[in-house]
């Protein structure tokens, strides 16, 4: 296997909290200053040619790893004077689009701190764009003491489900990173309408920089429609990387609870862990807010990110975009002999189609009586079962029932068979009814519950110390970034695939390996001084 980026001294090894250290003679106080100071300024360069450069100006110094590695790991060093409140700011894309986005800075920011951030992703993207901050309503409410909070935007040109986006958002984190002292492990994805959805878009192709996903009103189905222009393929398992907080409304009308259910049903089956809380009495709102918002702060302090994971999986149609997750690149598709299987848990069952109870108008009795059945749908189990408009309703599942909400609460308990037994009052007569499910409804079949058209492949890794365990599925070849913070790079790596061994040995870092991840990442916490090639072998 070869080993790319691999450092070239002839220098001592020695252990230096489980990294590698290469004591190649002590630096002088005035280069170590130099690097300290070229390491800063990395850290706060703007554009990818200022970054070039200033990687250029470190590697003249000709640094060791372990106090580059050093220096790159504990950041910029912060200042003061920046400006704090509400700022619209814009960045540009490679291809020269412009985005905005509204950022919000605690007015008693500390630099010496580092900041969480909150990212909201608004709704109705299929529209032209709008006016300055206003895609979305109300931002102010959301503003905190305690965290960067970002409102970016989107538009028919460039919405959330492109890899313009995921540019677009990554870019704007490394700007809010450059000026201000982020914690990399806790920035959260929050989306309403089609940002929810957006949310679990990013989470599929590309959740590295993100710590949770917390989707609002939001629906995975749209990205399994084509008529909606998504990039790449869905593949569920690769949303195992990451936590989700999810809430629906029981009333929405364009994605009620009972169609999302299904999706989470699958995610949760495929190992996702998901907090869910649907509103029963809401639209497509947000009117639940005031009494959830202890709930997603809860959920948001305990779900940190861990941005070197022991586990990972991941899945991709393209090795030129989408083919990453942390520290291990998919970089050729193809099947090998003796390779993996795995489930895709791509099957959804679809709610079964229902016929209605058929208690269309209800009206509470003032003595308490029981709740009078004002009009029963045609067709229904009540009608079909006997039931009459004008009909008192007094017992429902063996429970009385005075109000409404005593009728929902009966509906909805728990019963031993399909049946659903009433009791009535008619004409002064206490009349027994039985509302049984017709034997005509069945379940729909099972479909795919994302198109996946292209041939993908994936990767699922374990690591135990600095052996790593790889099973592959459509690759032909991958490399792993390896970071002296995960691995004792003082002993050697083992590596199988599919049960094969594919690498033994050493590897050693190189500055050049560091310092181009940490230019393309801009992450103090995720950090690699060395790229491990692999070949799947057939067996």
């Amino acid at each position: 296997m070869s080993q790319s980026s691999v450092g070239r001294q002839r220098c001592e090894r020695v252990s230096f909290v489980g990294a590698l250290v290469l004591a190649c003679g002590v630096s002088s106080s005035a280069l170590a200053q130099d690097l300290e100071s070229a390491v800063n300024a990395f850290w706060t360069a703007g554009s990818s040619d200022e970054i070039d450069e200033t990687v250029e100006a470190i590697l003249e110094l000709k640094p060791e790893i372990e106090p580059l590695w050093t220096h790159l790991r504990h950041g910029a060093t912060y200042g003061a004077g920046v400006p704090r409140g509400r700022r619209l700011l814009t960045r540009a894309n490679a291809d020269g689009v412009e985005h905005r986005y509204l950022l919000y800075v605690p007015e008693d920011y500390d630099p010496a701190r580092r900041y969480p951030v909150r990212v909201y992703l608004h709704g109705g993207v299929n529209r032209p764009r709008r006016a300055d901050g206003d895609w979305w309503r109300n931002n102010e409410r959301y503003a905190r003491a305690d965290s960067l909070v970002v409102f970016p935007e989107s538009w028919i040109d460039s919405v959330w489900w492109e890899s313009s986006q995921v540019e677009n958002l990554t870019g704007m984190l490394n700007d809010i990173k450059r000026r201000y002292n982020v914690n990399e492990n806790a920035v959260y994805m929050l989306g309403i309408s089609d940002g929810g959805s957006a949310a679990y878009y990013h989470a599929f192709k590309a959740p590295t920089p993100w710590a949770a996903f917390l989707p609002f009103n939001g629906h995975p189905v749209v990205l399994a429609n084509p008529a909606t222009d998504v990039e790449g393929q869905m593949y569920v398992t690769n949303l195992r990387n990451r936590p989700f907080f999810v809430i629906n409304g029981g009333q929405d009308r364009l994605y009620p609870v009972d169609s999302v259910v299904p999706f989470l049903r699958l995610f949760v089956a495929a190992g996702i862990v998901i907090d869910f809380r649907p509103q029963p009495e809401a639209g497509h709102d947000m009117r639940w807010w005031a009494d959830e918002s202890p709930n997603i702060d809860e959920f948001i302090q305990t779900q940190a990110r861990r941005p070197l994971p022991d586990r990972l999986v991941w899945e991709t149609e393209s090795t030129e975009r989408f083919n990453r997750a942390h520290w291990v690149v998919i970089t050729a598709l193809g099947s090998v002999d003796g390779e993996s299987n795995f489930d895709d848990f791509n099957e959804i069952t679809p709610p079964a189609p229902s016929v209605p109870i058929g208690f269309n108008m209800l009206g509470e009795l003032d003595t308490a009586a029981g709740i009078q059945l004002i009009d029963i749908v045609p067709g229904s189990l009540a009608e079909v079962a006997g039931v009459r408009p004008g009909d008192i309703l007094v017992e429902v599942n063996g429970m009385a029932v005075a109000t409404v909400d005593d009728l929902r609460a009966a509906i909805q308990a728990p019963r031993d068979a399909p049946e659903m037994p009433l009791r009535i009052q008619r004409e002064g007569e206490s009349m027994t009814f039985v509302l049984s499910p017709p034997d005509t409804v069945q379940a729909p079949p099972s479909r795919q519950a994302f198109p996946h058209p292209e041939p993908s492949g994936r990767v699922q890794l374990a690591r135990n110390g600095n052996e790593i365990a790889v099973a592959t599925r459509g690759v032909r070849r991958y490399t792993l970034l390896l970071s002296p913070e995960q691995f004792d790079f003082t002993q050697p790596f083992r590596v199988t695939t599919n049960d094969m061994l594919s690498f033994e040995g050493m590897v050693e870092p190189s500055p050049e390996t560091l310092l181009r991840w940490a230019a393309r990442d801009r992450d103090r916490t995720m950090l690699f001084g060395a790229e491990l090639e692999i070949e799947v072998r057939a067996r």
